[in-house]
This record gives structure tokens, sequence and C-alpha cells, in this order.
């Protein structure tokens, strides 16, 4: 099927040993008590989505907030967690913690290629608690390809959108059952779909590079290597439009944004060892270092004035907030007042984990216990300036020197344990887990007084049932507890986020059907706000965390698949979601960070929709496959409140895509088209002001191959 709604394929058949996660047992029995899912790599491809964002929707649970339209930097939260960055979401490439500094800074300003992606998988609940720091919501692993092992695998994709739209993407790799070598390279770029007043670029150039090699000397032993490397430059900013400005043209860009662009660099290096001394036992050890460097620079606010995040919500149109709103239109000239920032930082995390598991089959019998350890540092050089920048005819214009704002290192290290129990008595899985978190974080700031480094130990106990009713229905649930780390340097009255998260639901599979349905209570102990600038924080708020007390979330999430084959050599493959959250605020309390504000019991969580789905349709022929999706979701707050949605807030939203792909005898062409209906919408008031969805896209492209 397109759309897996289950455990993932066994780890044997995937030739990378390790990359893939969750494995079935002998007898094909799920092994995850509780929530996961996996999309693969005939799902991804479906519509070409190169936004990671637009692909996760059709996942039940997970909450997205569009910032630039194309998913350069995911927002990606889960089950009421915080989407903001995706901070609070254990993020993996190939069982490794991507995220620039998951501990020291967790905001992830860098997120894999959806376009190079052979599959995503995510879990939820209890089947979490194996992959931290961050279990409050969930983890998502994304798997990249594999290197060949029966002879030569090469492809090239050459496709053209609208905007200026080009992706050039090709690998080639050879390989034996011994040894091999895969090479894999994508460059995108795009002219941009908004309009800069006075003219400029408002586009993008990324490119990604991986090279993967294995060697495997005998039946026992396979050594891994891979290395990677990436690069962006974005004209982006953080600067949105007033609803008057959104509504006569949403795709607008003020001249004071005109200076925003990103400029970031990473390389990764992985080594890896899979050693099988039996066929009951399997150690994977993998030794990593990732290192990310970017500059940001783009107007950060007034010198002498509101913050951008409230003016543009005010849309003000007299006194001397429309003179403000007219100096960043270019409609008014001002000597000064203009602070035009760049955030320079500097990310390290390297480590090395080690996860080892054995087996022991039986008819009425059966045990899989799974041990992991992981020893990781990561650390981060923040080193912030700003110039006084001037509006002169419509341009922005030096007027002062460069100052220093923040200069300040923050180190982490984590000793990260977990043991994890898969005891089937007959139809009875019972599984027991725990994870052990003790992290030591240390941050000084030039100019201040050194914090004294802060060591937190946390036990983070679970357990999932899952009982086989007869071959195609299950039923599970499990309990665990949900973590998230304090960043360093933190007052000490902030306390890590904690939950308890519950989760019971049943599944049933077949070779033509399939259906979930789960319904999980998280219950906050704390719940906590990271102030970033993509959230809305300014000044010395960013940076910071704040308590947000006991939340309750509540949902449920249903998922499901369906095959008809019609005699005319047409299979019609049907798939949806669909996920209910219900969260609230048990106290009530006042709140610098910007996304709480003044809280009251009852309240509901901002940017956390209380209905959201998805629907795709494939009409599957020898000749060709017409793809049909849709995605939905009601309107979100954007600040802690009550619903309905305001004029404030964030209106309901459905995309509607189509992806079609005819095969012919030695390549493929392939159309697309996402927001087919053109939907204007405000996709978040995050960080400041209206932005939009992405508009209608089209796009053409031809996949040829070995």
């Amino acid at each position: 099927m397109i759309l897996l709604w289950a455990t993932l394929a066994a780890a044997e058949e995937d030739e990378d040993f390790g990359t893939t996660i969750v494995v079935e047992d002998e007898r094909g029995t799920k092994r995850v008590a509780g929530s996961a899912h996996s999309l693969d790599e005939e799902h991804l491809e479906a519509f070409e989505h190169d936004n990671a964002e637009r692909l996760l929707e059709d996942v039940p649970g997970i909450t997205t907030r569009s910032e630039d339209g194309y998913g350069l930097r995911p927002n990606i939260g889960m089950r009421g967690a915080n989407s903001d960055r995706s901070a609070k979401v254990t993020l993996m490439e190939d069982g490794v913690l991507f995220a620039p500094a998951p501990y020291a800074a967790p905001a992830a300003y860098y997120f894999p290629m959806a376009t190079r992606l052979v599959g995503i998988e995510v879990f939820k609940g209890a089947a979490a608690t194996r992959h931290g720091p961050n279990t409050v919501g969930g983890a998502i692993n994304v798997r990249t390809r594999a290197v060949p092992t029966e002879g030569t695998d090469a492809r090239i994709d050459l496709g053209l959108s609208r905007f200026g739209g080009t992706k050039v993407h090709a690998y080639g790799g050879f390989g034996t059952s011994t040894a091999g070598v895969l090479v894999e390279a994508v460059n995108l770029h795009s002219d941009g779909f908004k309009v800069l007043d006075g003219g400029g670029d408002t586009g993008f150039d990324k490119n990604e590079a991986m090279v993967k090699a294995f060697w495997a000397p005998g039946a026992a032993n396979r050594f891994e290597a891979k290395l990677g490397y990436s690069d962006e430059l974005s004209n982006e900013t953080y600067l949105g439009l007033t609803p008057s400005d959104w509504q006569a043209d949403p795709y607008r860009r003020y001249a004071a944004s005109a200076a925003g662009l990103m400029d970031s660099s990473r390389s990764q290096a992985e080594l890896a060892w899979n050693h099988s001394p039996s066929s009951a036992l399997q150690v994977r050890t993998v030794v990593y270092h990732h290192a990310l460097t970017r500059q940001w620079t783009k107007l950060n606010g007034f010198t002498d004035g509101p913050g951008l995040h409230d003016l543009m919500q005010a849309d003000p149109s007299s006194g001397q907030a429309a003179v403000y709103m007219a100096w960043l239109r270019g409609e008014e000239d001002t000597d000064s007042g203009l602070r035009i920032g760049t955030n320079d930082r500097r990310f390290h995390s390297f480590g090395v984990q080690s996860t080892a598991a054995w087996s022991r089959p039986g008819e009425d019998l059966s045990s899989r216990l799974e041990l992991g350890v992981r020893l990781h540092m990561d650390h981060v050089r923040r080193l912030h300036t700003e110039v006084d920048h001037g509006m002169v005819e419509g341009v922005l214009q030096p007027a002062g020197e460069q100052v220093t704002t923040l200069d300040s290192v923050a180190t982490a290290q984590a000793l990260a344990l977990h043991a994890h129990e898969d005891l089937r008595i007959r139809n009875l899985h019972v599984l027991p887990g725990a994870r052990v978190e003790v992290v030591r974080g240390e941050r000084v700031d030039e100019g201040t007084a050194d914090n004294p480094a802060v060591t937190r130990t946390t036990v983070l106990p679970g357990v999932g049932l899952l009982y086989t009713l007869n071959d195609t229905v299950d039923v599970f649930g499990g309990a665990h507890r949900g973590f998230s780390p304090v960043a360093p340097g933190q007052p000490a009255e902030v306390r890590p986020e904690t939950s308890w998260n519950y989760e019971v639901g049943t599944r049933l599979t077949g070779a033509q059907r399939s259906l979930e349905a789960v319904g999980f209570f998280n219950d906050y102990d704390n719940l906590t706000g990271p102030c970033t600038l993509s959230g809305g924080c300014t000044g010395d708020q960013v940076g910071l965390e704040y308590n947000g007390g006991e939340v309750d979330i509540v949902g449920a999430e249903f998922t499901g698949t369906f095959v008809v084959n019609l005699p005319i050599d047409l299979r019609i493959p049907l798939s949806g979601s669909y996920a209910f959250t219900r969260s609230r605020f048990k106290t009530g309390f006042d709140s610098e960070f910007p996304q709480f504000g003044q809280v009251e019991p009852g309240f509901s969580l901002p940017y956390v929709p209380e209905h959201s789905g998805s629907a795709r349709l494939t009409l599957d022929h020898p000749r060709w496959t017409l793809t049909l999706g849709a995605t939905g979701r009601t309107g979100m707050l954007d600040v802690a409140g009550t619903f309905p949605v305001q004029d404030t807030d964030i209106p309901p939203l459905v995309l509607v895509d189509a992806g079609l792909n005819v095969p012919l005898e030695h390549f493929t062409l392939y159309a697309i088209g996402t927001n087919l209906t053109n939907r204007k919408n405000i996709s978040s008031w995050r960080p400041a002001g209206a932005r939009p969805v992405a508009p209608l896209m089209v796009g053409v492209g031809l996949k040829a191959g070995i």
C-alpha cells in the first residue's frame, strides 16, 4: 500500500541495517504497542513535495506552522507539543539525532531535503520512549537511500515548477553483498512567490550531497560510513503583513525586509559498526559529528518603538503607529530607527550511541530485549549584532555602527540510557521500558556573571501492552513519562517539561485494508514555552523558557486504507486520516511568553487545531498513476485562549494536490499541482505579521534511471 498505517518493515529487508527503527517478529506481529506510522517512498513521491511539513500532514496528531511556504525550516509539533522550530520533537536521520544542538539549542534550523528521503517514520505514545530526548509528543526518523547490494542503481530527476523553480536530483551507486558505495546530490532553486517592494530576490538556493559506503568482510560484521554536506542561501525574513495589506496582496513583502538573507552550511560525518555474532544478538554502534554554521540577517524591529508582532496585528491607520508602518513599507523616509540584525550561530553536535538487541524466539514464549546508550555533547555559539538603518526613498540605508546584542556560548553533555523489552506470551506482548536522561548544561554570556553548570537526572518509565485477537486485529495500550529537557542557562525556577501520557487503541490489518483508532491523554505536570525569534519573542526574552503549568491534552486519531481492484487493470488505493485534539490549561497565570500571555483556566494552546485530517485517492494503472489528495484543519489560536478563532487567529485551511506519473520505456514523466484551488490563507502570525500559505504551484519533471 502507498501509506502503511502500521509498524515498519523488518530491518532485515533494509540494505542499511539499523536505519529502520521498529521491526516485526518472526510471526509478523506488530511490535509497537502504540501509534506508529510509516510513509514509504511511493507516498513521498506522489506529489513531489520538497516541503517536509506537507508530507507530515498525512500523519494524524502532527501539527505544522508554515512560515515561508517552502518548509525551509519546518515547524512541527505532535499531540499539542509546541511546533516552533520542531524543538519539542525528537528528530533523527537513520536513527541519529540531526537537530543542530538537540540539548543546548533544540530549535531545528536544519531539516534534510524532503526530495532525497525514501521514508519517514513517526512514533507517538509509549513507542517514543526509546527515542529521546524529547518524549512529550513523539519522534520522527527520516530514512535516506540505501547503498545498492546487487549491481548498479542510478537515477536523475529534473524538474521545473512555477516561480522559477528548478530541481536537479541525481544518485548513483554500485555494490555487492560485500561492499558498495552511493553518491547522491540535490539542488533546489526558486525565485520565490513573494514580491518585494522596490524589487529584489525572494527566492532560495539549496544544495545537499551525501556519500554512503559499506564493507561487510563477513556475516558477523558490517562497517558503514556516511558523509554529508548542505548549504542554503535564502532571501527570507521574519517580517509579515498587516491584515489590510494581506487582503490587498498576500504575497507582498515590505521594503524593510529587503536585507533578509539566510546563509548556512552543514557538514555531517558518521561511522557505524553492525555486529551480529549470532542470529540472536545484533549490536549497532554509531559515532557521529555534525556542524552547522548560519548567519541570518533580517529586520529585528525598531530602535525605539512597538514590537513588530503587535504592530502588525493592530493594523494602524493613524498616529505614531501608522508612521512606523510607513517606514516598513518604504512610504516615508527616516534617518534611523530600523534595527537590522545578523544572528551568527555556530553549532557542533557529536557523540556515540550503541544499541544491542537480543532475541529469543519461541512458539508460545519469545523475548526481544533492547539496551541502548548514547553519550552526546553539543555546543552553540551565538553572536548577535545589529546596525541601525534608515529608510530613504524606499531603500534601507545604514545609519550607525554595528553593536553586539548577544555573545554567548551554551554547552550540554548528555548521557541517555534506555531499556526496552518485548515479551510475548502467546498472543500477548508485554513491552516495559525505561529511559534515563542525565543532562549537564551550562551557558556563558559575555559581560555577565557566569551561571553555574546544572546537572539534571530524569527517569522516564513506560509500559505497553499489545494483544493479537486474530490474524488481522490487535488491541494495544500504554503509558509513559513524557519529557523535554531545559536548555542551558535558564533561571532556577524553570522546570523541565514533564507529563504522563496514556494511549489505547486498536489496529486492523489485511492485504487490501487497514484501520487504526487511537485515543490518548497527555497530563502535563509542567508545560514550557521556549522563547525564540521565530515564535515572536524579542530582546532579552530570546533563549529563555517559561513555565506553563499543568495542561491536559486529550484526543483521538484515526487512519485507514482500502484498495479497490477493478477488472480493467485499474487499482484504486484510498487512504485517510483524522485527528481530534483538545487542550486545556488547568491553572491561570500571567506569562511573559508571548504565545501564553494572560492565561485563564480552561484556555486552549496556541497553534493546535481541534480537528485535522487528510484524504488520498490514487488511480493506479500499468501505464499511468494519478493521485489526488487533500489535507485540512480547523482554525488555530495565535495566543492561548478560547475557540472559535478570531480575526487575529489562524483561519481554517484545506489544500488540494494532484500528481500524475507516466512510466515510459526508459524514463518517467510526471506533472504535479499543489494548492490547486489557490487558497489564500494566513498560515501564521509568527514571527511578526501575517504569513501566507504557498500559492498554486504546478510543475513537470522527468526521471531516468538505470
